[in-house]
């Protein structure tokens, strides 16, 4: 990992409705990520993290604040040469792939917008790095197992070769027996690529697994950024943080942790 900041997040807030229904889901986030480096967001359900990925994918245009990508400031509406940098993973790989197009059309979509060459090695090759062989290619996606569904949404990401990956519970969807086979896979991809990845999780097993730092949000604020290694030996400072600790390992939120 380098020295240079491939993502940096200052002052962003994110806000929905007005009146009595205004809600601030993102309240003045900042932080930084390396290139090469695994960032995580965790935290409870509802609490903004993925509010954060979808300002930063382009995918909400409303937010305030400032977002740079590998060093260039970006604004509300993004170029296209943007989503050939950054690609998001979805949650559901269910509902992420289109049920009445074959893996070959849908790896072949990207392709087309961005005007690429050798499409079909380009689709060969990609497939080969998510463990999927050739054989693939014309089946649909509910001819596929949760696991290779997401490895489908994997390879339609890393097909335009991007520095960014950003990844929405990315094994959450998935059974347990798969999760792990999911994550060596980014892990493997992210050494050989060289890739950054933001990791928006509430598993704290999965966070301790594939992230270098982590910050933990609660009502739309980071409360606090750590280290992996300050979750693996239990070492948060905020009060919050200590009760989410506490929790992740089955005990109540009265525990004397918080």
């Amino acid at each position: 990992m380098s020295d240079t900041q491939m993502i940096e997040v200052r002052d962003l807030t994110v806000e929905f409705g007005t009146g009595e229904g205004h809600l601030r889901a993102v309240d003045r986030a900042g932080f930084s990520v390396g290139d090469g480096e695994v960032y995580g967001l965790v935290g409870e359900s509802g609490c903004g993290k993925s509010t954060i990925l979808r300002a930063l994918a382009g995918l909400n245009d409303d937010w305030s604040g400032t977002v740079a990508i590998d060093g260039t400031a970006m604004a509300a509406d993004r170029p296209k040469a943007f989503y050939k940098k950054v690609q998001m993973v979805f949650q559901d790989p269910y509902g992420s792939l289109h049920p009445r197009m074959t893996v070959n059309s849908i790896l072949m979509e990207p392709i087309i917008v961005h005007q690429l060459q050798d499409a079909n090695d380009r689709i060969n090759k990609v497939l080969g790095e998510v463990g999927l062989g050739p054989d693939f290619r014309f089946r649909y996606p509910h001819q596929l197992s949760g696991g290779q569904r997401q490895r489908v949404a994997v390879a339609r990401c890393l097909i335009l070769e991007p520095k960014i990956l950003l990844l929405d519970e990315p094994t959450s969807a998935l059974d347990v027996s798969v999760q792990a086979e999911i994550l060596n896979l980014l892990a493997d991809l992210r050494r050989v690529e060289g890739l950054t990845y933001i990791l928006v999780s509430h598993d704290l097993s999965v966070v301790a697994h594939l992230c270098d730092r982590l910050a933990v949000m609660n009502q739309g604020r980071i409360l606090e950024e750590m280290a992996v290694s300050d979750l693996t030996e239990n070492r948060p400072t905020h009060a919050y943080t200590k009760q989410l600790f506490a929790a992740s390992l089955g005990y109540g939120r009265t525990s004397d942790a918080a």
